[in-house]
Order: structure tokens, then C-alpha cells, then sequence
């Protein structure tokens, strides 16, 4: 698709552009780096940085060690209201952002410590080990599991295995999709109520369906404030070192996911092909930044959620 429906979120708000050369001098400071160690430091160290603007208190937080299904444990860290301390909760679950090789619980803090405190729900994020030392599946695989251990100790962490948003934030929006996807081939959706996608990894441009879809915000925003097309290209897409085959598994390219009414369940929802149905996701709430790379892969995905109803 050539249109550029799209084209006008690139242009910058009067209210922003003052701010764009302090954002682009601490962004330079992330995407300055030798190592993958030293890059993961500065990822880290900024995103923890951003919490000082949310809640300062009002909740507690606790960590969980869970095992996978390889026998490899991860992490939960679990943000719960003070003032609910001893109440079932419901639930929202993220996949932290970060490219899938950065990242961590503190790239999500502030929204968790926000959504906690202000809409008393508990919040449970999930380490989940990182690319490229651990490549496609396994960040959607520790995901996964953890969303099943959750729901199988849901007394135990007081929260409503019945009323569950998925939620998570550029790659770990990806994988909260692949989630929802992955459980309706389970017919394990019951209780899963919504979706937070915020500025959704969608689809690997080399897999896109550009026949469906605009996709040009990578060129659009070529040379945008922060995270531009520029670096995302250089540096594979974001994907590339968590699934260098680039294949069109829709655990990593949900916006592969179609429509296959008439074949039956275990197929139309199988995760080895580009078979699923949109129709039966629930309520999905999609963010998405005008000046971001990414812009359009969540515009997509949106657009296939609508069409399918």
C-alpha cells in the first residue's frame, strides 16, 4: 500500500520542538556503547530515571523467582496498592520494552507504579531473558510461562485470574499480542479482558504485508528526535539479533496473525503458521508515537483488529 494516510503524526508539535535537542543529547548517551553490557546500562539507567515523575509511594513491591518450561527461572516483580494490600486485584501483565536486548522491570516503573496507585490494580512485569544472547522464542516463551504460573497461583499473589489486561510496551508489546494469540489456540482467553499495546512491535518490515498496510513511518522518520528510522534500520529493525531468520512465525510478527474461519480451532490458531483469526481478541487499547519508527506497524495491527471486527 503507497498511500500516506499516515504522513501528517510526523509533524512535530509546536510544544515538543523546543525539546528535542536535551532529548536528543540523552538519547545519544544510550546509542553511545561498546558493549551490549555498557548499552544495557544506559538503557537502564535512563528508563529508572523516568519513575521520579509517578507516584513516589502508595504501593509495595515484591519479586517472584518462577521456573520455565527449559527449567531456566526468571523473575516477576509485583507492584500491589498499599491501600489494597489484602484485596484480589485485578491484573495488569507487562512484557517490558527494549528491543528485545535491553530492558528490564524498571523500563516499565512508571507506568506500573501509575496504574497501580491511581487505578488499584496490581501490576506483574516479567525479566525475561534477552536477545541476543537468547533468541526467538525464548522471550515469548519465559512470557508465556509466566503468565501461567500467574494464573495457576493467582491466590497465591491475590489477584482475579478473570479480570487480566496484557499489556506491554514496543517489544514487549509484540509479545503480549503473540500472547493473546497464542492463548485463543489454547481456548485459554477467559479472563484476559484487554490489551495495553504501547508502541507495538507489529511485524519485521522484511515480513510486512505491505499490500494490506502503509508502512513508511521508518522513512518518514528517518531522522526523528530519540529513536529514529535511521538507527532502527542500522540496528536491524530491533529484531534481528532476537530472531535473525527474519521468518514469519506470528509469535514474533503478530500482524501476520489472519483470518482462516473455516479450518478448525488447533489450526486456525496454530503459532507455526501465519493462521489466526482476530475476530475473538478482546477490548485492545493501541499507543502510538507520530514521529516513532514503529508508527505504523501499530496503526497496522489496529487496522487488522478492526477489519476482522
Amino acid at each position: 500500500m503507497s498511500t500516506l494516510q499516515y504522513a501528517h503524526l510526523s509533524t512535530v508539535n509546536p510544544d515538543f520542538a523546543p525539546l528535542i535537542p536535551g532529548v536528543n543529547a540523552a538519547f545519544k548517551k544510550i546509542w553511545t556503547y561498546t558493549t551490549m553490557d555498557e548499552f544495557r546500562g544506559n538503557w537502564g539507567g535512563t528508563r529508572a530515571s523516568y519513575s521520579a515523575c509517578v507516584p513516589v509511594d502508595g504501593f509495595s513491591i515484591t519479586h517472584e523467582m518462577i521456573p520455565t518450561r527449559d527449567g531456566t527461572e526468571v523473575e516477576l516483580r509485583v507492584w500491589r496498592p498499599e491501600s489494597n494490600i489484602d484485596e484480589v486485584l485485578p491484573l495488569l501483565f507487562v512484557c517490558h520494552g527494549g528491543g528485545f536486548v535491553v530492558g528490564g522491570h524498571d523500563s516499565e516503573n512508571a507506568m506500573a507504579r501509575t496504574v497501580c496507585v491511581r487505578n488499584g490494580m496490581a501490576v506483574i512485569s516479567v525479566d525475561f531473558r534477552r536477545a541476543p544472547e537468547h533468541k526467538f522464542p525464548t522471550a515469548f516463551n519465559d512470557c508465556y510461562d509466566a503468565y501461567h504460573w500467574i494464573i495457576k497461583n493467582a491466590t497465591q499473589l491475590k489477584i482475579d485470574p478473570k479480570k487480566v489486561i496484557l499489556g506491554g510496551s514496543s517489544a514487549g508489546a509484540s509479545i503480549a499480542a503473540s500472547i493473546a494469540i497464542e492463548l485463543r489456540e489454547e481456548d485459554a482467553l477467559n479472563g484476559v479482558i484487554g490489551q495495553l499495546l504501547n508502541i507495538p512491535v507489529t511485524c519485521h518490515p522484511k515480513q510486512f504485508p505491505h499490500d494490506k498496510y502503509e508502512l513508511n513511518s521508518y522513512v518518514q522518520n528517518a531522522e526523528a528526535p530519540t529513536i529514529n528510522g535511521n538507527m532502527m534500520i542500522a540496528n536491524g529493525y530491533g529484531k534481528d539479533q532476537y530472531y535473525p531468520e527474519g521468518g514469519p512465525d506470528v509469535r514474533a510478527n503478530p500482524l501476520l496473525a489472519a483470518t482462516h474461519a473455516a479450518l478448525p480451532p488447533a489450526r486456525m490458531f496454530s503459532s507455526q503458521s501465519i493462521g489466526a483469526n482476530f475476530s475473538v481478541l478482546m477490548e485492545v487499547v493501541i499507543q502510538v508515537g507520530g514521529m516513532d519508527p514503529l508508527r505504523d506497524e501499530g496503526l497496522a495491527y489496529a487496522e487488522a483488529l478492526k477489519n476482522d471486527g
